[in-house]
């Protein structure tokens, strides 16, 4: 007597081979059947079989978001602060890296990446190394490069997202001589002219200048390998300002503290009357 054949819906043996990543041999365990007899559904079906790279992956990933507030955020942190690479050219996995000593910015990193991907955290003896394994669709934080932000110069939207990003990755708020101040130390000229575009259109003053040539070391510092640029922001409203531009955005639990510091170190020093 021939054997019955074993009922698969489409829908359902889609779900298990693509979005749980099962393979045929689990998903023959679970409708007591053998891998070929699976095999043989996703064939007839037409599901597409995964790459040999697919189906050898071990986590499940997602999609990154379409959120063009979020990918802002993500590309001025990668610019910043961040190691984008792919292990080779047919590899379905990005890595998203960066070393660390900060715990906060580890947290960064867990809550920009940790739904889509694993975060493995390795805590060495002075700092931490993090590795976030994504899928293909973080493909756009590979290039470091004008291109690949191009759209977020034509956003006005998404413009304070993509600096709070970079800010959160590069800048420091600091209280200085018992002053507000924000400054960024940067070898990425066109990223910070930019933000100084950005912030003459928003009224918002500003310093940049360039701080070292590119050359030899001088008072015993090591050689630059480019020319490094200094943006400041001293005056106390456009401090204030501009801090409420960025604050929705950032992530960095010590970028908050010290943009709050600064904000109640402009409202103390306008309310004791030192600024109008």
């Amino acid at each position: 007597m021939a054997r019955a054949k074993i009922t698969l819906k489409r829908e359902v043996l889609q779900n298990l081979y693509w979005k749980q990543n099962l393979t045929p041999v689990e998903i023959g365990k679970r409708f007591h059947c053998s891998f070929k007899t699976v095999r043989n559904r996703i064939k007839e079906f037409g599901i597409p079989f995964k790459n040999p790279a697919i189906a050898r992956m071990r986590y499940k990933k997602a999609d990154c978001t379409d959120d063009p507030t979020l990918r802002a955020y993500m590309l001025g942190f990668r610019l910043g602060d961040l190691n984008v690479y792919k292990r080779g050219e047919k590899s379905e996995t990005v890595v998203v890296r960066c070393h660390t000593t900060h715990k906060a910015q580890v947290s960064v990193m867990k809550s920009l990446f940790g739904e889509f991907g694993r975060v493995s955290i390795t805590p060495r003896e002075n700092h931490f190394t993090v590795n976030c394994f994504l899928n293909r669709t973080f493909e756009f934080l590979l290039p470091k490069n004008e291109a690949v932000w191009q759209w977020v110069r034509d956003n006005d939207t998404v413009a304070p997202s993509f600096i709070a990003g970079y800010v959160d990755a590069e800048a420091n708020f600091i209280i200085n001589q018992g002053r507000g101040r924000f400054k960024i130390d940067s070898y990425d000229h066109y990223i910070l002219e930019w933000i100084c575009v950005w912030l003459a259109k928003k009224s918002i003053s500003y310093k940049y200048r360039c701080l070292r040539r590119k050359g030899p070391s001088w008072r015993n510092q090591p050689p630059l390998n480019g020319d490094l640029w200094r943006l400041n922001i001293n005056e106390a409203n456009s401090l204030e300002k501009f801090i409420k531009e960025i604050f929705p955005f950032l992530r960095h639990a010590h970028r908050i503290r010290d943009a709050k510091e600064c904000i109640d170190n402009v409202v103390l020093r306008r309310k004791n009357g030192s600024i109008k």
